[in-house]
C-alpha cells in the first residue's frame, strides 16, 4: 500500500471526511484534490485556527492504543478551541510514520473520527510522510467564533474569580504511575463549556491547562497586563479550594497515604495533559456558573481570584512564583514557592528530565 492507498483506506472514505460543519455546502470538497474547499463562514463569524503535535516517547508511549491515540489527537487540539468558545468548523491531520501498519491505522483512524463526528468537525486533509525515528501526529483545527467574542487570555480584571473546569492532577499522576489512565489517554474537550461561557458571557479570560495549572495562571496574567498597559495584577490560588477537585488517581494516592494533601495539590498546580479550562469571572457570575455546571453535568470550581497587586503583608514570606501568582496553603498560609516547585510542562526539556 502507497500513501494515496493508505489516506483512501483509512481517511477520505470515513465519515468525518464526509460531513460536518466545515464541508456542509455543496459547493465544498473535502480529501482528494490538491486542497479543500469550505463551506463559507457564516455572516459575522471568523475563523479559528490552532495546530499541535504529538511525538513519539515525549507525548505518548510507544505501545499506546491506537485507538486512543487517534481521539487524543483530535481532542488536544479541540481543546484549544474551546478555550476559546470557538464551534469546531474543519481539521487536517499530518502522520509521520515508520511503516504502514495497517491494524494500528485501522485502530487510530476509528478514534479520530469517532471523536470528529461527535463534535461536527470534518476532516479536509493533511499529509502523510515516512521517517526513520520517531513518529508524530499532527492536527490543525479550525473552529468558529462570532466576530470579537472569542474568549482570550488578556482579559483578566480585579475582583475576578478564578475557575477550573473537571479534576486536575491525574495527568502528572498517570504519566508516572499509570501511564494508561483514561486521563491521559482519552482527555475530552471541554467545548459545550467554552461555547457558553462565551455565549453567556460569563467569563472575561480562559486558556486550556495542558502544560499546568501554574504556567497556564502565569500566562493569562502576562497577556491581561501587557493588554492593560501598566495594571498590575496577582493572582491568588489557595489549595484548599483545589484540593475539592483533585483527579480520582490523586484522591486514591491521598487515601493510601503514597501523598498528603498538600503534596497532592501541589502536584495538581503541575500537571500538564489535563485538557481542562480555566477561565475567569466576575464574582457576579458566580450563580450562573454554577448553573452551568448543573446543566452540564461537569464540576466547576472556583480555586482563587485576582486583583490589584500589592505588597506582601509584614512578617510574611513573599513568593518567588511564576507571573505574580500567590499561592495559600491547605491552613490558609502564604506558601513561598520556587519556580521549580511551580513549573509545569517543558516542551524543550529533554523527556526523560521532566519531573513527574
Amino acid at each position: 500500500m502507497d500513501e494515496f492507498g493508505l489516506i483512501q483506506a483509512y481517511f477520505a472514505g470515513s465519515s468525518a471526511a464526509q460531513q460536518g460543519n466545515g464541508l456542509d455546502h455543496k459547493q465544498s470538497l473535502g480529501i482528494g484534490d490538491d486542497a479543500a474547499l469550505l463551506a463559507p463562514i457564516p455572516q459575522g463569524q471568523q475563523l479559528v485556527v490552532t495546530t499541535d503535535s504529538l511525538v513519539e516517547n515525549r507525548h505518548y508511549l510507544s505501545d499506546v492504543d491506537p485507538t486512543a491515540l487517534g481521539h487524543k489527537a483530535l481532542a488536544v487540539s479541540l481543546s484549544d478551541l474551546a478555550a476559546m468558545g470557538a464551534k469546531p468548523w474543519a481539521f487536517t491531520l499530518n502522520l509521520h510514520l515508520r511503516c504502514i501498519r495497517k491494524p494500528w491505522l485501522e485502530a487510530f483512524s476509528k478514534g479520530l473520527n469517532a471523536l470528529a463526528l461527535e463534535h461536527g468537525i470534518s476532516l479536509v486533509g493533511g499529509d502523510t510522510v515516512s521517517v526513520q525515528a520517531e513518529e508524530a501526529v499532527v492536527v490543525t483545527a479550525m473552529g468558529l467564533v462570532p466576530l470579537g467574542q472569542a474568549l482570550l487570555r488578556e482579559g483578566l480584571q480585579p475582583g475576578d474569580e478564578l475557575w477550573v473546569s473537571g479534576s486536575l492532577g491525574d495527568g502528572m499522576y498517570a504519566l508516572k504511575h499509570k501511564p494508561y489512565a483514561n486521563k491521559l489517554l482519552w482527555p475530552q474537550p471541554r467545548l459545550a463549556l467554552g461555547q457558553a461561557l462565551r455565549n453567556q458571557q460569563l467569563a472575561h479570560a480562559a486558556i486550556d491547562i495542558s502544560d499546568g495549572l501554574a504556567s497556564e495562571l502565569g500566562h493569562l496574567l502576562e497577556r491581561s497586563q501587557a493588554r492593560s498597559q501598566g495594571l498590575e495584577l496577582t493572582a491568588h490560588v489557595y489549595l484548599q479550594s483545589l484540593s475539592q477537585c483533585l483527579g480520582p488517581e490523586l484522591k486514591a494516592a491521598v487515601s493510601r497515604n503514597d501523598l498528603d494533601l498538600q503534596q497532592a495539590c501541589l502536584l495538581a498546580v503541575r500537571s500538564g495533559d489535563e485538557y481542562e479550562l480555566l477561565f475567569a469571572a466576575p464574582l457576579a457570575a458566580r450563580p450562573a456558573i454554577l448553573a452551568l455546571a448543573l446543566q452540564l453535568n461537569l464540576r466547576l470550581t472556583p480555586i482563587g481570584r485576582v486583583d490589584l497587586r500589592q505588597a506582601c503583608p509584614a512578617g510574611q514570606p513573599a513568593t518567588t512564583d511564576m507571573g505574580q501568582n500567590r499561592w495559600y496553603g491547605l491552613e490558609g498560609q502564604v506558601l513561598s514557592l520556587s519556580q521549580d516547585a511551580l513549573a509545569g510542562f517543558n516542551h524543550f526539556q529533554p523527556a526523560g528530565d521532566q519531573e513527574t
